[in-house]
């Protein structure tokens, strides 16, 4: 059976007259007989009782009658959420963000883009700067909100910038430096270190961290190395150690007790920054892709 004989089935039903029902659907009474006949045959009861003056649904009949609009109707929903799936406004996106982005407000913006396309389902994953890049080079993510530090060798790979976020540094309370202002990498250069735990392709993302800590003229001693921004901050609280984090990752935490956040500024006094991206493979089909680039395009970023 298929759609067509369960359309012609509806239409006969309704009209309980043969001919009527072939002239609504644009076929001959022949052929609307034959077309009920192999419907019969296929569900293997009666759906009619009929002669040549008179057409009646069975109790078969009736209870398919039922069923068959219920399945049209679905089939019509169906091919509606393909259309718009082929268009981008339906479907599912996979979006990864970096690891302490969730303290910032990407909520907001995901909330928004969900309004304004609520038909596309959205999926979260929370991960570190380079494993983001490889979920996104091996098709797991579909676009991903990350740090613009890790993009060498995914040739496959396009980035669109979104802002930059300022750096902080993170003491405990009773650190030598909490009291001021400001800060320099240079500053730092004596401390102890506790950074965030590469992932993926972790040399290269060492050598990212290097180059940053590099522009004080030094190489951090690094004591611990955490996979969560949460762990971070902990053991900086507890002394362990100082970190240097984006301001969203710890924007909540300015005016907590056991932590300090000083701005880190450079030499000719402007704030250091790191740029932030939306980051997707070029080869992507996913067609929902599009539409949340041009959503992020022509409407404020809200970070």
């Amino acid at each position: 059976m298929n759609l067509k004989q369960m359309e012609y089935f509806v239409a006969a039903a309704e009209q309980l007259n043969f001919t009527r029902a072939a002239k609504k659907c644009f076929i001959s009474q022949t052929a609307m007989t034959l077309q009920i006949r192999s419907l019969e045959e296929k569900i293997g009861v009666p759906l009619f009782v009929r002669d040549k003056h008179h057409v009646e649904l069975t109790a078969a009949g009736k209870v398919y009658l039922n069923e068959a609009r219920a399945i049209l109707v679905r089939a019509e929903e169906a091919a509606k959420l393909a259309r718009t799936a082929a268009e981008g406004v339906a479907g599912e996106l996979t979006i990864g963000f970096i690891r302490g982005y969730e303290q910032s407000r990407f909520s907001e913006t995901l909330r928004s883009f969900h309004e304004a396309y609520p038909n596309i389902s959205i999926h979260l994953l929370r991960e570190n700067m380079s494993a983001l890049y490889e979920l996104l080079d091996n098709g797991t993510c579909d676009l991903a909100f990350n740090l613009s530090l890790y993009t060498q060798n995914y040739e496959d790979l396009k980035h669109r910038f979104l802002k930059r976020f300022p750096m902080m540094a993170v003491l405990y309370p009773g650190h030598t430096l909490a009291g001021e202002s400001h800060l320099m990498y240079c500053d730092l250069a004596r401390e102890d270190f506790i950074i965030m735990q590469p992932q993926g392709r972790s040399n290269d993302e060492a050598e990212e961290v290097l180059i940053c800590y590099n522009k004080g003229g030094f190489i951090p001693n690094i004591v611990a190395r955490e996979r969560e921004v949460q762990t971070v901050l902990l053991e900086v609280s507890a002394g362990f150690g100082v970190a240097i984090l984006p301001e969203y990752a710890v924007r909540h935490y300015r005016n907590a007790r056991n932590l300090v956040v000083v701005p880190l500024l450079r030499a000719d006094g402007s704030p250091e920054e790191l740029d932030f991206e939306i980051a997707w493979r070029q080869s992507n089909p996913n067609p929902a892709i599009e539409k949340l680039l041009q959503w992020v395009e022509t409407h404020e970023y809200v970070e």
